[in-house]
């Protein structure tokens, strides 16, 4: 991923209540889409505080050399700072994008797509495979403008020297 430019939203998918996110039965998700490329990093979080998101983030991108868009949750706040720019969109005042052109509509049209995508094939997806969903959707969004043959033979390639495995749940 292109470190220069980060999209960042944590919209929340179906799943079990988690104790440092009482106000919704929702499992939160983390996505970081490159501006740029539109290449999307997903990752199911176990909440959204501060140190979480910053955890996931740092892993995925060059924090000092992106700038990072988002609403302006208070959880962004202190991770801003460690980015080139923390540019930011109030929601609640009707602003999507702001003066200098940032905002969230990538991320959020990502999660339209992905929930649109659960609710049309899957109906519903455990917390327990949230992820496979998430990584398997990553890819489909970030290789839409591939053509079939090319987007086959990323596919391919990303899986050399890889052995699938799944381990099947006693329940």
């Amino acid at each position: 991923m292109d470190p220069n430019k980060a999209k960042v939203a944590t919209p929340v998918e179906p799943g079990k209540l988690h104790k440092k996110n009482k106000l919704t039965e929702k499992t939160p998700v983390l996505s970081l889409i490159n501006a740029d490329t539109g290449e999307v990093r997903s990752a199911v979080v176990p909440d959204v505080t501060g140190a979480t998101l910053r955890k996931v983030m740092s892993e995925q991108i060059n924090m000092a050399g992106s700038v990072l868009w988002t609403d302006e949750a208070n959880h962004y706040r202190a991770i801003g700072r460690e980015f080139i720019r923390h540019e930011t969109v109030n929601h609640s005042e009707d602003i999507y994008v702001n003066d200098h052109g940032a905002g969230t509509n990538l991320a959020e049209g990502y999660f339209a797509q992905f929930k649109r995508s659960i609710d049309g094939t899957h109906h519903r997806v455990s917390r327990e495979h949230l992820q496979r969903y998430l990584t398997e959707f990553d890819f489909r969004y970030s290789t839409c403008e591939m053509s079939e043959a090319g987007r086959m033979a990323k596919l391919v390639d990303g899986a050399d020297g890889r052995r699938l495995s799944y381990k099947r749940v006693k329940g």
